[in-house]
Parts: structure tokens; sequence; C-alpha cells
């Protein structure tokens, strides 16, 4: 009855040695770093439309500042096609010659502009007369504006390339995608948190003792000899490695019924050698194989790995 213990011992030893039982950990990585990365992504992507919303729409509100998208190269280099300029609102008193104003041109369409000041006048009774020019323009606009209003717009900042994100977003496709798809996709995603989310109760370390000797002892009465007994348990220690790789790579595949069997097979041998932790491990596994619990299965395979070098330990030290 010995013999044949001896023998499957030896195969299996040699399997453990294999690096198969590395790539069920290495699929579960790779899995583990892809959605932390979607997150990442996520996250960001949510952020900075937050970020966009309010710097575009709450900010000019709460902090008084202007936006405005260049539309043409005649401010380039400094401020090209696409970029948004930030102004504030100044007294027309405090401004000067170089400054960069947005305004109203007097001519034509009285299109807004955005040009930097060449010839400033401001008569006694604070109205200011202004000639501008494009930085790439040749020769100075031809025209004289006055500026009536006591303040005036002028340029604080500017935000490269953002204006054509702003275009891009304003097309009436991509507002409906963003009108019904990002809250669905918001939706989409409280749901899968709710339903991944572990039980705050939930404990991953085992209640038993990792070994009890006294079921080994039991089994070699039963086999009327000690020496079958301890074959038995040094066969269950060098299986160990193998039969935590099966279930492992039986998750990461998502085979429930491949992990199940693999996990029957690892929560009776330990049963029978007093490895009590490691088949409180097993039970937990298997109930949550039954419940379909996908991200509890995941809890008890990780249960699973994190105990068998302690196992291993303990098996090694009654050796």
């Amino acid at each position: 009855m010995t013999a044949p213990l001896v023998r499957n011992t030896q195969r299996i030893d040699r399997t453990a040695e294999s690096p198969e039982g590395t790539k069920p950990r290495q699929k579960r990585f790779i899995a583990k770093a892809a959605t932390v990365a979607a997150r990442v992504i996520t996250t960001t992507v949510m952020v900075a439309a937050v970020a966009g919303f309010a710097f575009l729409a709450v900010g000019p509100r709460v902090l008084g500042y202007q936006t405005s998208t260049m539309l043409t190269g005649s401010m380039s280099p400094l401020i090209n096609p696409g970029d948004v300029v930030v102004t504030v609102p100044v007294p027309v008193s405090e401004l000067k010659i170089g400054d960069i104003i947005t305004y109203h041109i007097p001519v034509q369409d009285q299109r807004v502009e955005t040009h930097r000041i060449v010839k400033l006048d401001v008569n006694s009774q604070g109205t200011a007369t202004v000639q501008t020019k494009g930085d790439a323009n040749n020769g100075p606009d031809p025209w004289t504006a006055t500026l009536a209003t006591p303040t005036v717009d002028r340029e604080i900042f500017t935000i490269p390339h953002l204006g054509n994100a702003i275009r891009a977003l304003r097309d009436p496709i991509v507002l409906k995608v963003l009108m019904y798809g990002a809250p669905a996709a918001l939706v989409g995603m409280l749901l899968v948190s709710i339903w991944r989310k572990k039980p705050e109760n939930t404990t991953t370390e085992p209640t038993q003792p990792t070994l009890d000797r006294r079921p080994l002892k039991r089994l070699a009465k039963e086999l009327r000899s000690k020496e079958a007994a301890n074959k038995f348990a040094a066969t269950y220690t060098r299986m160990l490695p193998v039969r935590v790789g099966r279930i492992s790579e039986a998750l990461s595949a998502g085979d429930d019924a491949r992990a199940m069997d693999a996990v029957l097979s690892l929560k009776t041998s330990s049963a029978m050698v007093g490895a009590l932790g490691m088949e409180e491990h097993c039970v937990r596994l298997e109930r949550a194989l039954i419940a379909r619990d996908r991200a509890a299965a995941e809890t008890a395979g990780e249960g699973i790995e994190r105990h068998r070098p302690q196992l291993e330990k303990a098996l090694g030290a009654t050796a």
C-alpha cells in the first residue's frame, strides 16, 4: 500500500518543480494590473472633465475671469489657433502699451479680437482710445477703438490647445454621447464597485490552527502504520504547490467546475493530515464557488496562496 504512494510522490514532485505553477499567478497579476490601470484612466478622465467644467462654467461666475478661444494665427507664436485666452477685467486707467486685451472691434461685424496695444490714449473722463496689432501681422490694425466701458478684459495667461477640445465637445454627436453616455458609464462603474465590494466583516485568516497532529495520528491507526501515515503527509506536502497552482489557474480562467474539483481534493487531503487552516480556506472557496460570488472566490483563492508557505513551514517542522 505504501509503494504506490512513493511512486506517486516522485511524479508529483517533478511537476511541482516545473514553471507551470507560476502561470496562474502571472495571469492574475496581469488581470489585476489591467483593472487598476482602467480605474486610474477612468478616474483621471472624470477628474479632468469635472475640472474642465469648473474652469469653463463655474470659475467665470465665481472668480470673474473670462475665457475665449483664439481662432486665427494673428498672435502667433505667443497665442496660436485653438489656444484658450484667459482674461480678467481691469480698469482702463491701468492699461499700458504692450498689454494684450480682448475687445469688440469698432468696424464690420464688431467681432471679438485679442491683440496687443501698440498705441494708447486715456482722456480726463477715463475713456481710453487704443490701437492694437497682432504679433504675427505686419502692421497695426486699421482702426482705432474707443473703450467706453470703465473696464476691459486683459490677458493673464493662455492654455494651449484647449480650444480645440472645446470645439470638439460642441459637436452635436459628441454632446449626445456625453449627455447620455457619461451618466450611464458613471452609474455602471458605481454598480460594479458595489457588486465587487468585499464585506467588511470578512476574515481572511483562518480561525483554526495551521496544523493539528491528531488527524495524522488517527490515520496512522487506521493504516496500522506510522510510516505509511508519514509518507502520506510527505506526499501531501509535495503535492501542495501543485494543488494550490491548479486552484489559482482555474480561478484565473474562470473555470468554476475545475476550481471546485481542485479545492475539494485539497480540502479532503488537508483534513486527513490535520492542516485545519488550509481546510478552512478551502471551505471558504467552496462556499464562494457555490454562491457564484467571484469577488469572494478570488479572496479565498488569495488566502489559500498566502497560507501555503505557513503550512509548508509547519509540515517541515513536524517531518
